[in-house]
């Protein structure tokens, strides 16, 4: 698989001196997601507004589609669509508008642009506010109006800035399906605080903190990069029973409504206390992340950080 996006020692120092980037390195492949994620204030965004072209490293080299953004900054256009992180709106122009403005910039007429505009806001869901205008949309409305603006762009790159921040859940669970199917097709890189999103969406997922790499790998070695516990939460026919039974064992446990918070030191260990307490006592409910990548990611950051 080739790469369409290459980021070799990348930095770049703000004139302040902050350095925002520190030698990174990464890629995204074909057909592929790619995952950034990291704290507030990590470098996430000073990350992807370079590969845009929008601002020019202090070193390093991007490489897209074998153009040098870092000597070229207009190889990007019209191969990358993009959707910031904060939400941008035209107030007078009705959302459909605000696309239709994207798709003719793009050369889309007639007919066929018709069914363009059409398509995207079946996608997306927005048939029923396709006609409110910029100041009328929920925040919410105004992510989707973005990544919709981002697909009209169009190119062979998606490049996503935390693109359901402020979404409701079912239209989140919605747009992940959506871009699930269009890496098909396309590469996309997201930055994202979105600890499900990135589980479950990308192939791949680098951790940023203080400008840096700190781990790279599928969310699945990420998970295993560390000694974590496995933790769980259950719910039971009887809770009294079970908390008994972990006294006698001298485990770990929590118990907020009614939902008991396990920790144990395996996934083997979880596995073999799952059965022994449905057996004895009937588990209605179970959650289990063994190892988690949320733990994971937080103790490398946390780890960074001191």
């Amino acid at each position: 698989m080739s790469d369409v996006l290459t980021v070799t020692n990348l930095t770049k120092v703000y004139p302040n001196g902050k350095k925002a980037n520190d030698g990174i390195n990464l890629s995204v492949g074909e057909a592929e997601i790619v995952g950034i994620i990291g704290p507030n204030g990590a470098g996430k965004t000073t990350l992807l507004r370079q590969v845009l072209g929008l601002l020019k490293p202090t070193e390093g080299q991007i490489t897209l589609f074998g153009m040098d953004v870092t000597k070229n900054p207009l190889a990007a256009k019209g191969q990358v669509g993009y959707a910031p992180q904060y939400p941008l709106f035209f107030p007078s122009l009705t959302l459909e508008e605000e696309i239709g403005f994207a798709l003719r910039f793009k050369g889309y007429k007639g007919q066929t642009y018709k069914k363009k505009l059409d398509d995207i806001i079946e996608l997306l869901n927005l048939e029923n506010v396709r006609n409110y205008f910029g100041y009328q949309l929920s925040p919410g409305m105004l992510k989707l109006s973005l990544l919709a603006v981002a697909l009209a762009q169009g190119g062979r790159l998606f490049i996503l800035d935390e693109p359901t921040s402020m979404v409701d859940i079912v239209t989140k669970m919605h747009v992940w399906d959506t871009l699930s199917v269009l890496s098909k097709e396309q590469s996309i890189l997201i930055a994202s605080h979105d600890m499900n999103e990135v589980k479950r969406l990308c192939n791949r997922v680098y951790v940023l903190v203080d400008g840096k790499i700190v781990a790279e790998g599928s969310p699945e070695e990420i998970s295993q990069m560390l000694k974590l516990p496995c933790t769980m939460k259950l719910m039971v026919s009887d809770v009294e029973g079970v908390k008994s039974f972990l006294e006698e064992r001298q485990g770990q446990f929590v118990m907020e409504n009614s939902v008991l918070d396990i920790s144990v030191d395996s996934l083997d260990a979880a596995i073999e206390l799952i059965t022994e307490i449905n057996h004895a006592f009937s588990v209605t409910y179970i959650e289990l992340e063994a190892p988690s990548f949320d733990k994971a990611v937080i103790k490398l950051m946390g780890d960074k950080h001191a």
